[in-house]
């Protein structure tokens, strides 16, 4: 198999490295552009081996992770932030030029001050280690399979859940808890769900079982509580499913309120076990202000907030509108939007749980206005029906924020060819370290 020196070109959508042998790419792991690299191609050149790196880029660092290459978490701990952000805008540009074969201009990726130990929510795995002594694995699944790598502190992680973790371990080993075993359907503990507030240090632990009968159940609380006085609520969630999905259906609340709250941008927000919330709090906000910036809202605009899950981004703009329309499918997050509109006292934000595509068509068949339409689809992005309702009804502006760039371009093309034109376009780094990016794109009618 021949050794072949080369460089790299550019980065894939998954933001590996791209080399070029006998005109056909190639994606490698922990490379970044322009490196000089020895590369092995296989006997069908169907598939390629990074052997070494021969010059360095001034951006690569040591990744400050032991199980950097093992776990299925981080993915960019090998270049320093910097170069993180420009790679982010980079591909942003790049995706734009290639879809549309023309250049937009991409603002510089918004990044963090200290992008380490930002997700406010975090669940571990558990498993039994067979020998010797007992003891406890806990970690994350290794990628793209259900083998679990073991660690003790992670960098993108809440520093709280590191010391929740450990002092569960140790009382599963006092206590002869089992961690439950997928295979054989047996043992008790799962999964540990944390989440955390940000604003109001709030702390929530979700005890994952895969039976109803918990022995012991308070005094495991009442030892995990005195232990990490920081604990706020703890509940039991339920799940003697054979699935890949964390939390199942039945919940109890075992101490405290059974949620938490959080604040952002002066908004109060009630967090339950299963509600959709941004795991990282500070870029969150940082997220929305810009999107509303964009948005540029006036006191006699009314707004329509598409996919709302639980009323955040409507209900942090109410003070800056009319009306807000906020649409959601998923009944329970209906319930907690309203929920929270009232322990607001927000009373210009109106929930309905729908499908946003149908809204909006009916809105449009009546002649109801919009001013601003707001969209936050989930990763695959949004459908034809939903796009060309949104035509329909013909906001002066759309202001579509994605959690896949990918995905947002194809809608794009939609809105393009039904006269909206983009105005901006906004990276924001929401989870640092790896190859997600959010962006927002700012659209309006012609």
């Amino acid at each position: 198999m021949p050794l072949v020196k080369t460089k790299v070109e550019k980065y894939n959508s998954d933001l590996k490295g791209v080399v070029t042998y006998n005109n056909k790419e190639y994606a490698l792991d922990n490379l970044i552009i322009n490196e000089e690299v020895e590369i092995e191609i296989s006997k069908d050149s169907n598939k390629v081996t990074l052997k070494r790196i021969l010059k360095e880029s001034p951006n690569r660092i040591k990744p400050k992770c032991e199980i950097y290459n093992k776990c299925g978490g981080c993915s960019l701990l090998h270049m320093n932030y910097n170069e993180q952000l420009n790679m982010k805008t980079y591909f942003v540009e790049n995706l734009f030029f290639e879809t549309f074969n023309k250049y937009y201009k991409v603002n510089p990726t918004l990044g963090m001050k200290n992008p380490y130990h930002y997700r406010n929510k975090n669940q571990i795995a558990f498993r039994n280690v067979k020998g010797g002594k007992s003891r406890i694995a806990s970690g994350f699944y290794e990628a793209n399979s259900h083998k679990l790598v073991e660690f003790d502190t992670c960098l993108v992680q809440d520093e709280l859940s590191d010391k929740i973790v450990g002092i569960i371990k140790e009382l599963m080993i006092k206590m002869r808890y089992n961690a439950f075993d997928e295979d054989r359907m047996t043992g008790l503990i799962r999964h540990v769900l944390i989440k955390r507030s940000a604003s109001t240090k709030e702390v929530m632990v979700v005890i994952v079982t895969g039976s109803e009968i918990f022995p012991g159940c308070q005094n495991f609380v009442k030892a995990l509580t005195s232990r990490c006085k920081d604990i706020t609520t703890v509940i039991q969630n339920v799940n003697n499913r054979k699935t890949s999905a964390v939390l199942g259906d039945k919940e109890k609340v075992l101490y405290g309120k059974g949620f938490i709250t959080d604040i952002l941008l002066g908004k109060k927000f009630k967090i339950s076990s299963k509600s959709f919330y941004q795991i990282n709090s500070s870029q969150c906000e940082v997220l929305y202000t810009k999107a509303l910036e964009l948005a540029n809202l006036s006191k006699n605009d009314i707004l329509f907030d598409a996919y709302c899950g639980v009323g955040t981004i409507g209900l942090i703009a109410s003070d800056k509108v009319a009306k807000v329309i906020s649409v959601e499918l998923v009944k329970d997050a209906v319930s907690d939007a309203i929920q929270n509109a009232k322990m607001n006292n927000i009373k210009n934000v109106h929930f309905f749980c729908d499908d946003a595509s149908n809204f909006m068509k009916n809105m449009a068949v009546k002649k109801e206005k919009v001013d601003v339409l707001i969209m936050d689809p989930p990763r695959k992005g949004s459908d034809e029906r939903f796009l060309n309702a949104a035509v329909k009804l013909s906001p002066k502006k759309i202001v579509y924020i994605s959690c896949d760039p990918r995905t947002q371009v194809i809608d794009l093309k939609t809105l393009l060819e039904n006269g909206y034109q983009i105005t901006a376009i906004q990276p924001v780094d929401m989870f640092p370290h790896t190859s997600h990016i959010e962006n927002i794109v700012c659209l309006i009618r012609k």
